[in-house]
């Protein structure tokens, strides 16, 4: 018999599942009834955090593609998925001082128009950001505002010219 410890936490199989997707694989899970027909409650537990994870920031997970890069360069533990011209930087921690600096991801920024904002933030808002020659830096909101658990989607919209800006959409 397997001890707790020997079982995925929340936060590698959210690893799992950011990691694999982002490289445009899906991800298998092994959960079988016992021999009761029962899910033993340590896989419900886990099945129903993760779909507490996807309720808020599924949009970057279905349906996406990998984008250019799979991760960041500059900051470890960020991993990018593409749908349409949206892009997704998924963040397996929320970052230190509520700023995170992207590396991959500057080009998207070169436009001044570009709108990012984080799922399950309670205000919906666009972030704030900065950029340099060489990164971006994203303020994040207070944590306590953040619906989201255990990792943390940007979705970044790339800006549009303002006579192109109703084809982004």
């Amino acid at each position: 018999m397997l001890k707790l410890s020997e079982y995925m936490t929340i936060e590698a199989l959210l690893y799992e599942l950011v990691s694999t997707v982002s490289c445009g694989g899906n991800l298998l899970m092994n959960i079988g009834p016992t021999k009761d027909g029962v899910i033993a409650p340590i896989f419900q537990q886990r099945l129903q955090e993760l779909g507490t994870w996807l309720s808020i920031n599924g949009d970057s997970i279905y349906s996406t593609r990998p984008w250019t890069s799979q991760n960041d360069t500059l900051t470890n533990g960020v991993w990018y998925t593409r749908k349409n011209s949206d892009v997704y930087a998924i963040n397996l921690q929320w970052p230190k001082d509520n700023t995170l600096n992207l590396e991959s991801a500057v080009e998207l920024f070169r436009n001044t128009n570009t709108e990012v904002y984080l799922l399950g933030d309670e205000n919906g808002q666009a972030l704030k950001w900065s950029l340099n020659d060489s990164s971006v830096t994203i303020n994040f909101p207070d944590k306590a505002k953040v619906l989201s658990q255990w990792a943390y989607v940007l979705k970044i919209v790339p800006g549009a010219s303002v006579e192109n800006k109703d084809n982004i959409i």
